[in-house]
């Protein structure tokens, strides 16, 4: 090898990128030296900066509760002979401080969980001290082998009376109140991200503006006016019949549905101003807890539908680049009341989705909503312009080619950059979390690699020339456990894909759940009998990211790949053929199990209530049923790789939740799920 590739190598691996790694397939793979310089590049921290930081004291450090041993600088532990633990519930510890033989510092005290403030060598810094694991289906539950189940619902698909062409937190109120009396104990949901509010045609929820931030959208009127008033609003508006048109599609008009819930709310904004409704010290609340934070949200959103509305040119746009930007700042003292609006839109959301949370524990579900955070963000959203010197630049995030994705993915997003994440105290990951955590008694990890590697693209390269950037990982699995606690929340990790074993065991034992889902549970000799699942993942029939058991059985996802040329090296013929072996193989996968027996010709009902009695009866402390297989839906919510060829993130229930929930074969499903729930292993 040339000396100078050799020394980019060294460089690669010392800013945490992967010079060789491992393959879906098992093949070791070698990054090449042109990919390496592209992400270097973009990873790359100005030398005084770097310098700067590794002379300063963290913000923030982690470590295991009740271990007395923290890695801290040497340079503060060599001026230190004791240190000074404030702790957060009060309290004051004192212990000395020495270095041991592998070079970190020991404390000689177990501390609680929880934030506290360190005194050490002259400086004082946070030290979190995590417990051993998350907060687990068991704690939630109360016993010592769950077998709970649960419901996946697509918000904005959801339907309820006098709604505004979609589904929103009201809707889910409901939903998960009729889920809770049927038996569920939680309710998982798709991501609720704040979205574009001057730009409606970008709704993919896993594509946000703003992580921290709810998707306005989702927004229920009902939290300040009842329904009569809502309907004269539509009505004085002239929306009656564009309301009652988008409430009978089959498929979503954003831009429409966003224009109708736009009026709407303005006409509340402006009575709210005008003190015709309660809620004015709490919204000034809201705006204070906030912070900086919120008021920049409300400036891009107030900026861009400026932006927009004058049709506005990149030179002017440059002027905005970031929050910190002068003409920002200007724009921000001269627009205080528009800003105000989009604060008050996130207000309430947050009313909403807490309302739906407070409806499904009131029912009696033990955990409630489960959320769904984004692995990454829309580089021109919110989260980049509020943060750009904290986030990833000139990379895209994505997966390498797999089992799910030949060539590979791009998903057109980024996120935090790991050397300023660590030297700003994790600050923005924290803040993502607990925004996550908030209103829900769970939350669902996109892409949990993220938490130990990312794959990262350079710009204009393809999904194949990427490599991966690794993540403190010790650090963000302290922080993800300490939060988990602290809010209470399960914590599920999306594990599909290029996922090396001993990263799943290390999540296992930070008591993050993985994911087995039906389409994925095979071997080299086939598909697992349901009862040799993971008892430390959450089972599924199927996700919003792959066709529904029914769709899957018919190889409905392969007519829309075959349509939309979406075929990679394997062939469409293959592909088929591979299918027609996998049904036969899953059906005997479930000859010892499934109370209702079926071969590749059975009808499709039976195929459905067949895979929801082997999902049941897996070892999982918790089975979830997405509702597009409990109606036996044959389409699946999303098709990765497609925007607007395929109706991504647009389709509807067919009918609202007391509805939808007491239909004879769907409340069968449900009964067959709890009984099956009760005679797992």
């Amino acid at each position: 090898m040339p000396t100078r590739d050799r020394e980019l190598e060294a460089m690669a691996a010392k800013a945490g990128l992967l010079v060789d790694w491992q393959d879906a397939f098992g093949r070791r793979r070698r990054v090449s030296p042109e990919t390496l310089r592209a992400l270097l590049d973009s990873i790359a921290v100005d030398p005084a900066e770097a310098r700067m930081n590794s002379e300063a004291v963290p913000a923030l450090v982690t470590a295991d509760a009740a271990k007395p041993v923290l890695d801290l600088p040497l340079r503060l532990a060599r001026k230190a002979r004791r240190a000074r633990i404030a702790l957060e519930f009060g309290g004051m510890r004192e212990c000395p401080a020495a270095i041991d033989a592998r070079g970190q510092v020991r404390l000689g005290i177990a501390l609680p969980p929880g934030y506290h403030r360190l005194e050490l060598g002259g400086a004082q810094l946070q030290l979190a001290a995590a417990p051993a694991r998350c907060f687990t289906i068991a704690d939630a539950t109360a016993e010592t082998r769950p077998r709970a189940f649960g419901i996946a619902a697509q918000i904005y698909s959801l339907r309820r009376e006098g709604e505004l062409g979609c589904g929103d937190f009201g809707a889910l109120a409901e939903f998960a109140s009729a889920a809770a009396e049927r038996g569920a104990a939680a309710l998982a949901i798709s991501p609720v991200h704040a979205m574009f509010a001057a730009d409606p045609d970008k709704y993919s929820p896993y594509s946000p503006s703003n992580r921290c931030f709810l998707n306005t959208l989702y927004a229920d009127p009902a939290c300040l006016a009842g329904g009569a008033e809502i309907a004269r609003i539509v009505r004085a508006g002239g929306f009656a019949g564009e309301a009652a048109a988008l409430a009978r599609a089959r498929y979503i008009d954003w831009p429409r549905t966003a224009a109708l819930r736009r009026h709407v709310f303005e006409r509340l904004f402006a009575r709210f101003l005008a003190g015709d409704f309660a809620g004015a010290a709490d919204f000034a609340l809201f705006r204070r807890d906030g912070g900086n934070a919120l008021a920049h949200h409300a400036c891009f959103e107030a900026l861009q539908e400026t932006l927009a509305a004058s049709r506005a040119s990149a030179r002017m746009t440059s002027r905005f680049a970031d929050a910190s930007a002068p003409g920002a700042l200007a724009f921000a003292r001269a627009n205080a009341e528009r800003i105000g609006f989009h604060a008050f839109m996130q207000w309430c959301a947050a009313r909403g989705l807490a309302s739906a949370q407070a409806a499904a524990r009131a029912r009696g579900m033990p955990i409630g909503l489960i959320a769904d955070l984004a692995v990454g963000v829309d580089p021109a959203g919110s989260e980049c312009w509020s943060t750009r010197h904290d986030m990833l630049a000139r990379v895209s995030i994505g997966a390498p080619p797999d089992a799910l994705n030949a060539v590979g993915q791009n998903w057109g997003l980024t996120t935090f950059s790991p050397i300023p994440l660590v030297h700003n105290g994790y600050a923005p990951f924290l803040s993502m979390l607990r925004a996550a955590m908030r209103h829900a008694g769970g939350v669902r990890l996109d892409h949990v690699m993220s938490l130990t590697r990312l794959w990262l693209i350079p710009s204009g390269a393809r999904p194949t020339e990427g490599g991966y950037l690794r993540f403190p990982t010790d650090a963000l699995l302290r922080l993800v456990a300490l939060e988990s606690w602290r809010h209470r929340a399960i914590v599920i990790g999306e594990d599909l894909g290029t996922v090396p074993a001993e990263c799943r065991e290390r999540l296992a034992r930070a008591g993050i759940l993985g994911l087995d889902v039906l389409a994925f549970m095979r071997n080299a000799r086939g598909f697992l009998p349901p009862r040799r699942w993971r008892r430390d993942a959450v089972a599924m029939t199927s996700t919003h990211d792959i066709a529904p058991v029914a769709g899957w059985w018919r190889a409905r996802d392969l007519d829309w790949r075959r349509r939309l040329r979406l075929f990679g090296e394997i062939g469409e013929a293959d592909e088929r053929a591979a299918r027609v072996s996998a049904r036969e193989e899953l059906a005997q996968s479930w000859a010892d199990s499934a109370s209702t027996r079926v071969s590749a010709r059975s009808p499709l009902p039976r195929v459905v209530d067949a895979a929801i009695h082997a999902v049941g009866i897996t070892p999982a402390p918790l089975a979830v049923l997405p509702v597009e297989d409990l109606v036996g839906a044959v389409e699946q919510p999303n098709l990765p790789g497609t925007i607007a060829e395929h109706p991504n993130w647009r389709r509807r229930y067919r009918a609202g939740a007391q509805v939808l929930l007491s239909a004879p074969r769907v409340a069968a499903r449900i009964r067959r799920l709890a009984r099956a729930r009760r005679r797992s292993s």
